[in-house]
């Protein structure tokens, strides 16, 4: 991906822009140019997203009350549910 393809596609009529399964995947249905920068500063920042929207960076998590103790601290997000189930007892 480029800043150059992705202005390129950016300056066309929606309806003309490519509807390949690759600008699919570059650019995730959103204005590709917008994409293509975001991708050059999240490079420049050391920023990975594992989709358009999420970042794989641990999520912090703070509780209070019954299994808190378990909560102390930063998790991936799928360590979450992991902890709740602990918790629980399910």
């Amino acid at each position: 991906m480029s800043l150059t393809d992705g202005f390129a596609e950016s300056i066309k009529a929606k309806d003309e822009r490519a509807e390949t399964e690759e600008a699919a995947l570059l650019y995730g249905g959103y204005d590709p140019l917008s994409v293509s920068l975001t991708h050059i500063i999240n490079n420049k920042a050391g920023i990975g997203w594992t989709s358009y929207a999420h970042t794989g960076t641990p999520v912090p998590v703070y509780a209070m009350g019954a299994g808190s103790e378990v909560f102390g601290g930063s998790y991936d997000n799928t360590d979450i549910y992991k902890k709740l189930v602990e918790v629980t007892g399910i």
